[in-house]
């Protein structure tokens, strides 16, 4: 069971939102701490309830409910986790944070995709970008926000010149 987990877990939940996150995160142990933890076997599923909090090195994601699902071919088809909010953190080789905050966030590693919904925002320092959903992908480190939720919806960039040189 406990290595089910950490193949379900290491194969994507612990993602990163820059290609300079820090490396070393990887080799290090997972930990996830939640209210309760439900395995379906038969459907290649683990889901974390209630004050779920997940570390891998400098990682920490926090949410209410994380789930994971892996494919008949035994690779990772999703990752899902809500929350209000859920938050992402990790330190960067740089030796800064990255951070994102959002009511859902949800890794499809066959797309290459996070998407971050649900008043979602990404920060480092003092920059930072807002919108109703935020999406990264990381084969092509592009990152979109929009808000199409709202009549008129707008995102929000705010870029310091002093954090961009670094």
């Amino acid at each position: 069971m406990r290595l089910f987990i950490q193949l379900l877990i290491s194969s994507g939940i612990l993602l990163t939102l820059n290609a300079h996150a820090l490396k070393s995160d990887f080799s290090k142990a997972i930990n996830v701490v939640s209210n309760e933890q439900i395995a379906e076997l038969s459907n290649n599923k683990v889901t974390f309830l209630g004050n779920v909090e997940v570390t891998q090195g400098s990682i920490t994601i926090k949410a209410d409910k994380i789930e994971i699902k892996r494919g008949n071919d035994n690779k990772l088809d999703y990752i899902s986790a809500y929350g209000s909010p859920v938050s992402f953190q990790q330190t960067l080789d740089n030796g800064k944070p990255i951070h994102t905050k959002s009511s859902t966030l949800q890794y499809k590693p066959k797309e290459n995709l996070i998407v971050l919904t649900g008043r979602a925002s990404i920060w480092q320092g003092e920059s930072k970008m807002s919108g109703e959903r935020i999406e990264y992908n990381t084969l092509t480190q592009t990152m979109r926000a929009n808000d199409k939720q709202s009549k008129g919806g707008r995102v929000s960039s705010t870029f310091i010149p002093s954090e961009l040189k670094e």
